[in-house]
């Protein structure tokens, strides 16, 4: 698998069909990189950002074609709170998308304008949707030429705890909102699940990879991983999954990242300190000192499952 430069850009799109929803989106994409190209800073909130690793900003794009993995956060989540798996996987050949849903993102919540869960399924749906349009330039564009290096015959969907559920019924659909059937497989990292009906899991039309936090509390494996394997695991289609056993609920996001930084970072709230200490006494005993592993593992199963369905 080649491993390619990482370019970025973060923009806004504006859905007209839906009384003009307007959708913060993330791009993560193989690139040129230049000496001049500035390094990708990640915005938690105004004034408070922290550097990339390893993605550059409107870097120029490489020459071919690529497979689209959209990627959808959880609930109380930002789109590029999964900024270090999404560089990853577009450093192995994708071009990968992330937005934000509004109605359920952490914003919404600590201001009460979150939306309840079937408003929020539909918008989710929706919104997924749109972004894959815009990436391939059917409606509206997300950058100039980005539909230009996708292969429009390998679109994967993907996503974290509600971003999970989102990746599944994205197949199916559900509250008499359509699938989207140009998905051809679906990852959910620490899905929440527990509220799918069994017939839904079942139908399921694509292959589907679980990432299972062995320490995760919120999305507990006995609530949503075991009884969703049970129904997967009795098809036909090659479903996979992964135990990791120093996985929390945040296995797959920045947030443990953001503990080790944020106490060195000027100007972060004491309200986002506490919420960080929050996900950390949530989090497996030895989570600070096994979370890179755990994630380079999670990095390392999309890559193998994903490139076995392109």
């Amino acid at each position: 698998m080649t491993a390619h430069q990482v370019g970025h850009t973060s923009t806004l799109v504006i859905d007209e069909m839906r009384n003009n929803r307007m959708l913060g989106v993330d791009v993560w994409y193989p690139a040129h990189t230049k000496p001049e190209d500035a390094v990708t800073r990640y915005e938690l909130l105004p004034g408070v950002s922290f550097p990339s690793a390893t993605a550059y900003e409107n870097a120029s794009f490489v020459a071919g074609k690529f497979p689209l993995l959209v990627w959808s956060h959880g609930r109380t989540g930002l789109r590029f709170n999964y900024s270090q798996l999404c560089e990853a996987i577009a450093a192995s050949g994708f071009v990968v998308v992330s937005s934000d849903h509004p109605g359920d993102t952490l914003t919404d919540w600590m201001t009460g304008q979150n939306v309840a869960d079937e408003t929020n399924d539909k918008q989710r749906l929706g919104d997924v949707s749109y972004v894959a349009d815009c990436a391939l330039g059917t409606r509206g564009e997300l950058m100039v030429g980005l539909s230009n290096i996708i292969d429009e015959n390998n679109l994967f969907i993907g996503g974290h705890s509600y971003g999970g559920l989102t990746a599944l019924i994205a197949t199916t659909g559900i509250h008499g909102m359509p699938a989207d059937q140009r998905f051809k497989a679906a990852i959910g990292a620490q899905a929440y699940t527990r509220t799918l009906p069994a017939d839904l899991i079942a139908s399921v039309p694509v292959p589907v990879l679980l990432l299972v936090g062995l320490g995760d509390t919120t999305t507990p494996p006995a609530d949503d991983a075991e009884p969703a394997w049970e129904i997967l695991s009795k098809s036909a289609l090659p479903h996979r999954r992964l135990n990791l056993p120093y996985g929390g609920h945040q296995a797959c996001s920045d947030f443990a990242l953001y503990i080790e930084l944020a106490p060195g970072v000027e100007g972060v709230p004491q309200l986002v300190l506490d919420y960080l200490n929050s996900i950390a006494v949530d989090s497996p005993a030895g989570f600070d000192s096994t979370w890179r592993t755990t994630l380079s593992e999670q990095i390392e199963e999309i890559k193998i499952f994903l490139s076995a369905h392109v």
